[in-house]
């Protein structure tokens, strides 16, 4: 295999025609999962508690940069699997879950902030 078909190869396989909608929901994905982070951070700082039972452990002994380190192992993975099977219906729908639970989950850290 010559050196433009073997690049044509890796960028059918890297570069999808992602429609508008699944990138832009992928992408509010990402910022909110570090949204979430921050006010977490905050949340903690002023007295609160973080309710995820994986990222607890960290935020309970003030090791935020290994908090961000898990979240981010947990997140950008999933955000690459949604974004590789972003045509199946189940991958959409999980996206527009994700969303729905991201967006109720910064709801509830504005609540906690406000308060």
């Amino acid at each position: 295999m010559s050196g433009p078909a073997i690049a044509a190869r890796v960028k059918d396989v890297f570069v999808a025609d992602v429609p508008p909608q699944a990138a832009t929901a992928i992408i509010f994905i990402w910022i909110a999962s570090f949204l979430d982070y921050y006010l977490t951070v905050f949340q903690v700082a002023h007295g609160g508690l973080e309710l995820n039972p994986i990222l607890a452990p960290f935020f309970h002994h003030l090791e935020y940069q290994k908090a961000l380190l898990v979240k981010t192992a947990l997140t950008f993975p999933g955000i690459c699997v949604l974004s590789a099977f972003f045509r199946h219906a189940i991958a959409m729908r999980a996206i527009y879950g994700i969303l729905v639970v991201y967006a109720c989950l910064l709801v509830y850290h504005a609540f906690n902030i406000i308060a």
